[in-house]
Order: C-alpha cells, then structure tokens, then sequence
C-alpha cells in the first residue's frame, strides 16, 4: 500500500474531513439532521475519509493498544459481537472484503490477517471518537433523536466492529506457536 507523507498527507485528511462535513451538512439540509438518514449518511462519509487517512498517514500507535486483554473476548460475546458477525456475514460484508484481509485460509497468511484486523481497529477507533464528537454536539443542542440515531450508527458501524476486531485477534493468538524464550533467559 502506498503511502504519502509529509504536510501533503495531512492537508488530503484536513481537506477530505471539510470535504465530507460539507457533504454532511448538505445531506442534513436536504433530509435534515435528526433522522437515521443523516446518521447513516455522516458515517458511510466518515468511513470512506478514514480509508484515505490509512493511506496518507502513516500513524503506528502502541502496540499496547492492540493487547486484547484475556477478559474482553467474553465480554464481547456477551455484548452480541458474534451475532454482528453473522450478520456480516448474512449481508455478504465479509465475502466483499475479504481481499481486503489478506487472508486466504493458509497459516502463513495469518500475520497480514492480524495486520488487517489492527488497521481496521484504528480506522474504527478513529471513527468512533468523531462519531462521539457527533453525539455530543447533538446533546449540546438538545437534539436528542439526532443524538439517539447518531448513537446507535456509531455503536453499529464503529464500536461493535473495533469489538469483533478485537475479538477475532484473540482468536488468532491461540492459533500461533508458542514463543520461545530467548536462550539464556
């Protein structure tokens, strides 16, 4: 994947993110702002910006960030994260990007899969905070079925996504080999 750096890569984000405001804005004009059609609208926009921000950004957060606690997988499966999954699945999300993966059923290509998985995870996290910054704007103007729909698009489309990202990681941590201690150690 190619990738632009420098002030050229982030003036494209600044740029792309006043691009897709823009749209925003004149989807709710048209639709309005307090109903899901302005909600779906914002995020699909917002989701198409961070495919570009991946690309012309190179951000490498910690790998900390990317440690899925032995706890979360279960408390994932409680929240519903396998039922998105069918789900994914029944609407053929998975069957669209599973290029996009680089997953091709082998063990071999189960690093650039994990690769995957973490740089959906960020683009989501991403999302996820502007999609908060949504709702929060909403609440701060008493828009409160604008907050509600917005609400629920950035659960469905952002948070349960970092959850089955995170979830699926932890699967493929007990698929690889054990490490070995370094010698002497």
């Amino acid at each position: 994947m190619r990738r632009e750096s420098g002030t050229d890569g982030w003036a494209g984000v600044f740029l792309g993110l006043a691009g897709v405001t823009g749209a925003a804005w004149l989807t709710g004009r048209v639709v309005g702002f307090r109903g899901l059609p302005f909600a779906l609208t914002a995020h699909v926009l917002l989701m198409r910006w961070a495919l570009y921000v991946l690309r012309a950004v190179p951000v490498r957060p910690p790998e900390r960030w990317y440690r899925v606690r032995p706890w979360e997988p279960g408390l994932y499966r409680r929240l519903g994260v396998l039922g998105y999954r069918r789900l994914l699945r029944r609407v053929g999300w998975e069957r669209f990007r599973r290029g996009a993966t680089g997953f091709d059923g082998r063990r071999a290509s189960l690093p650039a899969y994990e690769r995957a998985t973490r740089e959906a995870e960020f683009s989501h996290l991403l999302l996820a905070g502007l999609g908060t910054g949504l709702v929060a704007g909403a609440v701060a103007r008493r828009a409160w079925n604008a907050a509600g729909w917005l609400l629920g698009a950035n659960l469905f489309f952002q948070v349960y996504p970092v959850m089955l990202q995170r979830t699926m990681r932890a699967r493929l941590e007990r698929l690889r080999p054990p490490r070995r201690a370094a010698a002497g150690h």
